[in-house]
């Protein structure tokens, strides 16, 4: 049976322009930009949907954000964005149940929305030329130049009802944005969920209809 995403990935110029395609671990070391999107979940009360890294992949064992993934070969962001959260949260890259909507359209997708079945999710940046930096499993550092886009959204799925594949993702949890910031002081956020907590938190938990304890 042929590996998931064997086609490669995109590797892009430092402006963000494509300019080919090559097998993961070959455009990582490449020197080259190689795309990613990070998307993060947050509940009506304020907490986080994080999953948990398998120990055998890079990052293994720490909290990582809700989704994320490289752009396949072919893909643009959004679309990678879509897939992505079917295929971690549901086992399903088709998944009907995580909706991608344009940031105008986001208020009007939650009031439609039943987010204890569904969730919802926005475009919230593009960055270029980001300096990645992994834990892979054989305990050596890597490096990798990523071109990387942000998305915030907003779920109240229960965790029993997520499928995510058991090779890709060991658990979910939701944190409070306190317990979020207890596990990266700790060192158990993976280095580029901790970079995404800096940048986003604020906003993610600015979004519409949610209500962060004191």
């Amino acid at each position: 049976m042929p590996e998931p995403h064997a086609q490669g990935v995109n590797v892009y110029d430092a402006r963000g322009r494509v300019v080919g395609a090559r097998p993961r671990d070959e455009a990582k070391g490449s020197g080259l930009a190689v795309g990613a999107v990070n998307l993060l979940l947050v509940s009506s009360t304020g907490r986080v949907l994080l999953q948990r890294r398998p120990a055998d992949k890079e990052n293994g064992g720490r909290w990582d954000k809700s989704v994320g993934g490289h752009v396949d070969a072919g893909e643009d962001f959004d679309t990678t964005a879509r897939r992505e959260a079917g295929e971690e949260l549901f086992s399903d890259p088709a998944s009907p149940r995580a909706r991608l909507v344009p940031p105008g359209d986001f208020g009007a997708a939650l009031d439609s929305l039943d987010l204890s079945r569904e969730l919802v999710f926005r475009r919230e940046a593009l960055q270029l030329n980001l300096r990645d930096v992994r834990r892979a499993p054989d305990g050596r550092t890597r490096n990798v130049v990523y071109h990387v886009a942000s998305y915030l959204g907003r779920c109240d799925i229960a965790l029993a009802d997520f499928a995510p594949p058991p090779e890709e993702i060991a658990g979910l949890r939701y944190a409070s944005a306190a317990e979020v910031d207890a596990l990266l002081l700790a060192g158990e956020l993976a280095p580029n969920m901790s970079f995404l907590w800096l940048t986003h938190a604020r906003a993610l938990l600015s979004l519409p209809g949610v209500r962060v304890a004191p």
